[in-house]
């Protein structure tokens, strides 16, 4: 049993792997260990297995990240792609690369975006007209090259079409831009919708709303051409294309709109940001006079200094009262000498003590009044 469960995965893969256009570098290592794990089951053990690596300038090594892992398939799948075409002569390149084209619609119309870009980019691979089969005559050869027009209309211009589609669903503006800027270097990218169009759509999700709607409006106009120009048939798909192009630029506009709201509501964000500010700078230039001359605490105001002649008076002043007290002093002492209550001793030892300097200043104080 074990052995046709085996044997059925193994089928599985195989035909899976049939299905794709390419065999990868993930797909070799997928199947390298998909063969190990069919052994350690079989074995009972685990043998590990095989990764894909990434040399250092060191010398040293690491796993490889994803999107190391993806270059180096993409670039497996265009090296198999050159070698695929290298042999072919002009005509049966162009059409290789109209099935290599269909083949990128199909997946894209399933939602597989990446492998449809990978696809897709297989495609450029032959653009170059030579041939490496020398088996054939030159001049026959010669005669069969496909025109510069032909592939620039019936593969170079589609694919770039199809590439930039598939990077703006898979949310890349500025891959798809790109995408749309080789397109329109050719003439007939120029005159395509298409290419104005999804270049317009592109540049309106990176936010250059400018030249988004010059994008949009040359769209519109050549669809008008078509519309003027064309065919009943042609005219029915480039009804629905002007639509398509008038529901973007309805929706450009709303964005414009609000582009100019937010702008406006910016401005005179700064603008009360700076009026702000300077009415914190004249109140603190106020604030800052107010402290220079009332002090940091203007309710504690300091003493008034006084001239030379009002400090004399004061003191005068106090210098009359002290003298003053002390002659009620030496009055009381005397009194209490002629009435007798204390002896000699005593009053020699305690008595009212006499500054002799301040009667002195007093004395000359009470001359000059004279």
């Amino acid at each position: 049993m074990a052995e046709d469960s085996t044997s059925s995965s193994s089928l599985s893969n195989a035909a899976s792997e049939k299905k794709k256009m390419f065999l990868t570098t993930s797909d070799i290592m997928n199947r390298m260990n998909a063969a190990i794990k069919e052994n350690d089951s079989a074995l009972s053990g685990d043998t590990g297995g095989f990764e894909l690596q990434r040399k250092l300038p060191d010398g040293s090594h690491r796993p490889a990240s994803e999107a190391e892992v993806a270059a180096a398939d993409f670039q497996t799948k265009m090296k198999q792609a050159a070698e695929m075409v290298a042999m072919l002569p002009p005509q049966q390149k162009l059409q290789w690369t109209k099935h290599q084209r269909m083949e990128g619609n199909k997946l894209f119309a399933i939602g597989e975006y990446k492998e449809a870009m990978d696809v897709y980019l297989t495609c450029l691979v032959a653009m170059d007209q030579s041939s490496k089969n020398n088996s054939g005559d030159a001049e026959e050869e010669s005669n069969h090259i496909v025109p510069t027009a032909v592939i620039e209309e019936e593969i170079k211009l589609p694919v770039l079409l199809n590439l930039a589609l598939c990077a703006l669903k898979l949310g890349m503006p500025t891959k798809a831009e790109k995408f749309c800027n080789f397109a329109m270097e050719m003439e007939a990218g120029k005159c395509s919708v298409k290419a104005n169009f999804r270049r317009g759509r592109a540049r309106m999700l990176l936010g250059h709303y400018v030249s988004a709607e010059l994008d949009l409006v040359r769209a519109l106009e050549l669809n008008d051409e078509i519309i003027a120009t064309s065919k009943e048939y042609d005219k029915k798909e480039a009804h629905s294309e002007r639509e398509v192009i008038l529901r973007e630029m309805d929706k450009l506009n709303k964005l414009i709109t609000q582009a100019e709201k937010n702008k406006a509501a910016q401005k005179k964000a700064m603008e009360n940001l700076f009026q702000s500010s300077s009415k914190v700078t004249d109140y603190d230039s106020s604030f800052a006079n107010t402290i220079n001359n009332n002090g940091l605490y203007p309710e504690k105001k300091a003493p008034e200094k006084l001239s030379n002649e009002q400090q004399l008076e004061e003191e005068y002043q106090l210098s009359c009262f002290e003298w003053y007290l002390r002659m009620i002093g030496r009055g009381a002492q005397k009194l209490l000498d002629i009435i007798g209550e204390e002896d000699e001793s005593d009053k020699e030892e305690e008595g009212i003590p006499v500054d002799q300097e301040l009667v002195k200043q007093f004395l000359a104080d009470a001359k000059k009044n004279a």
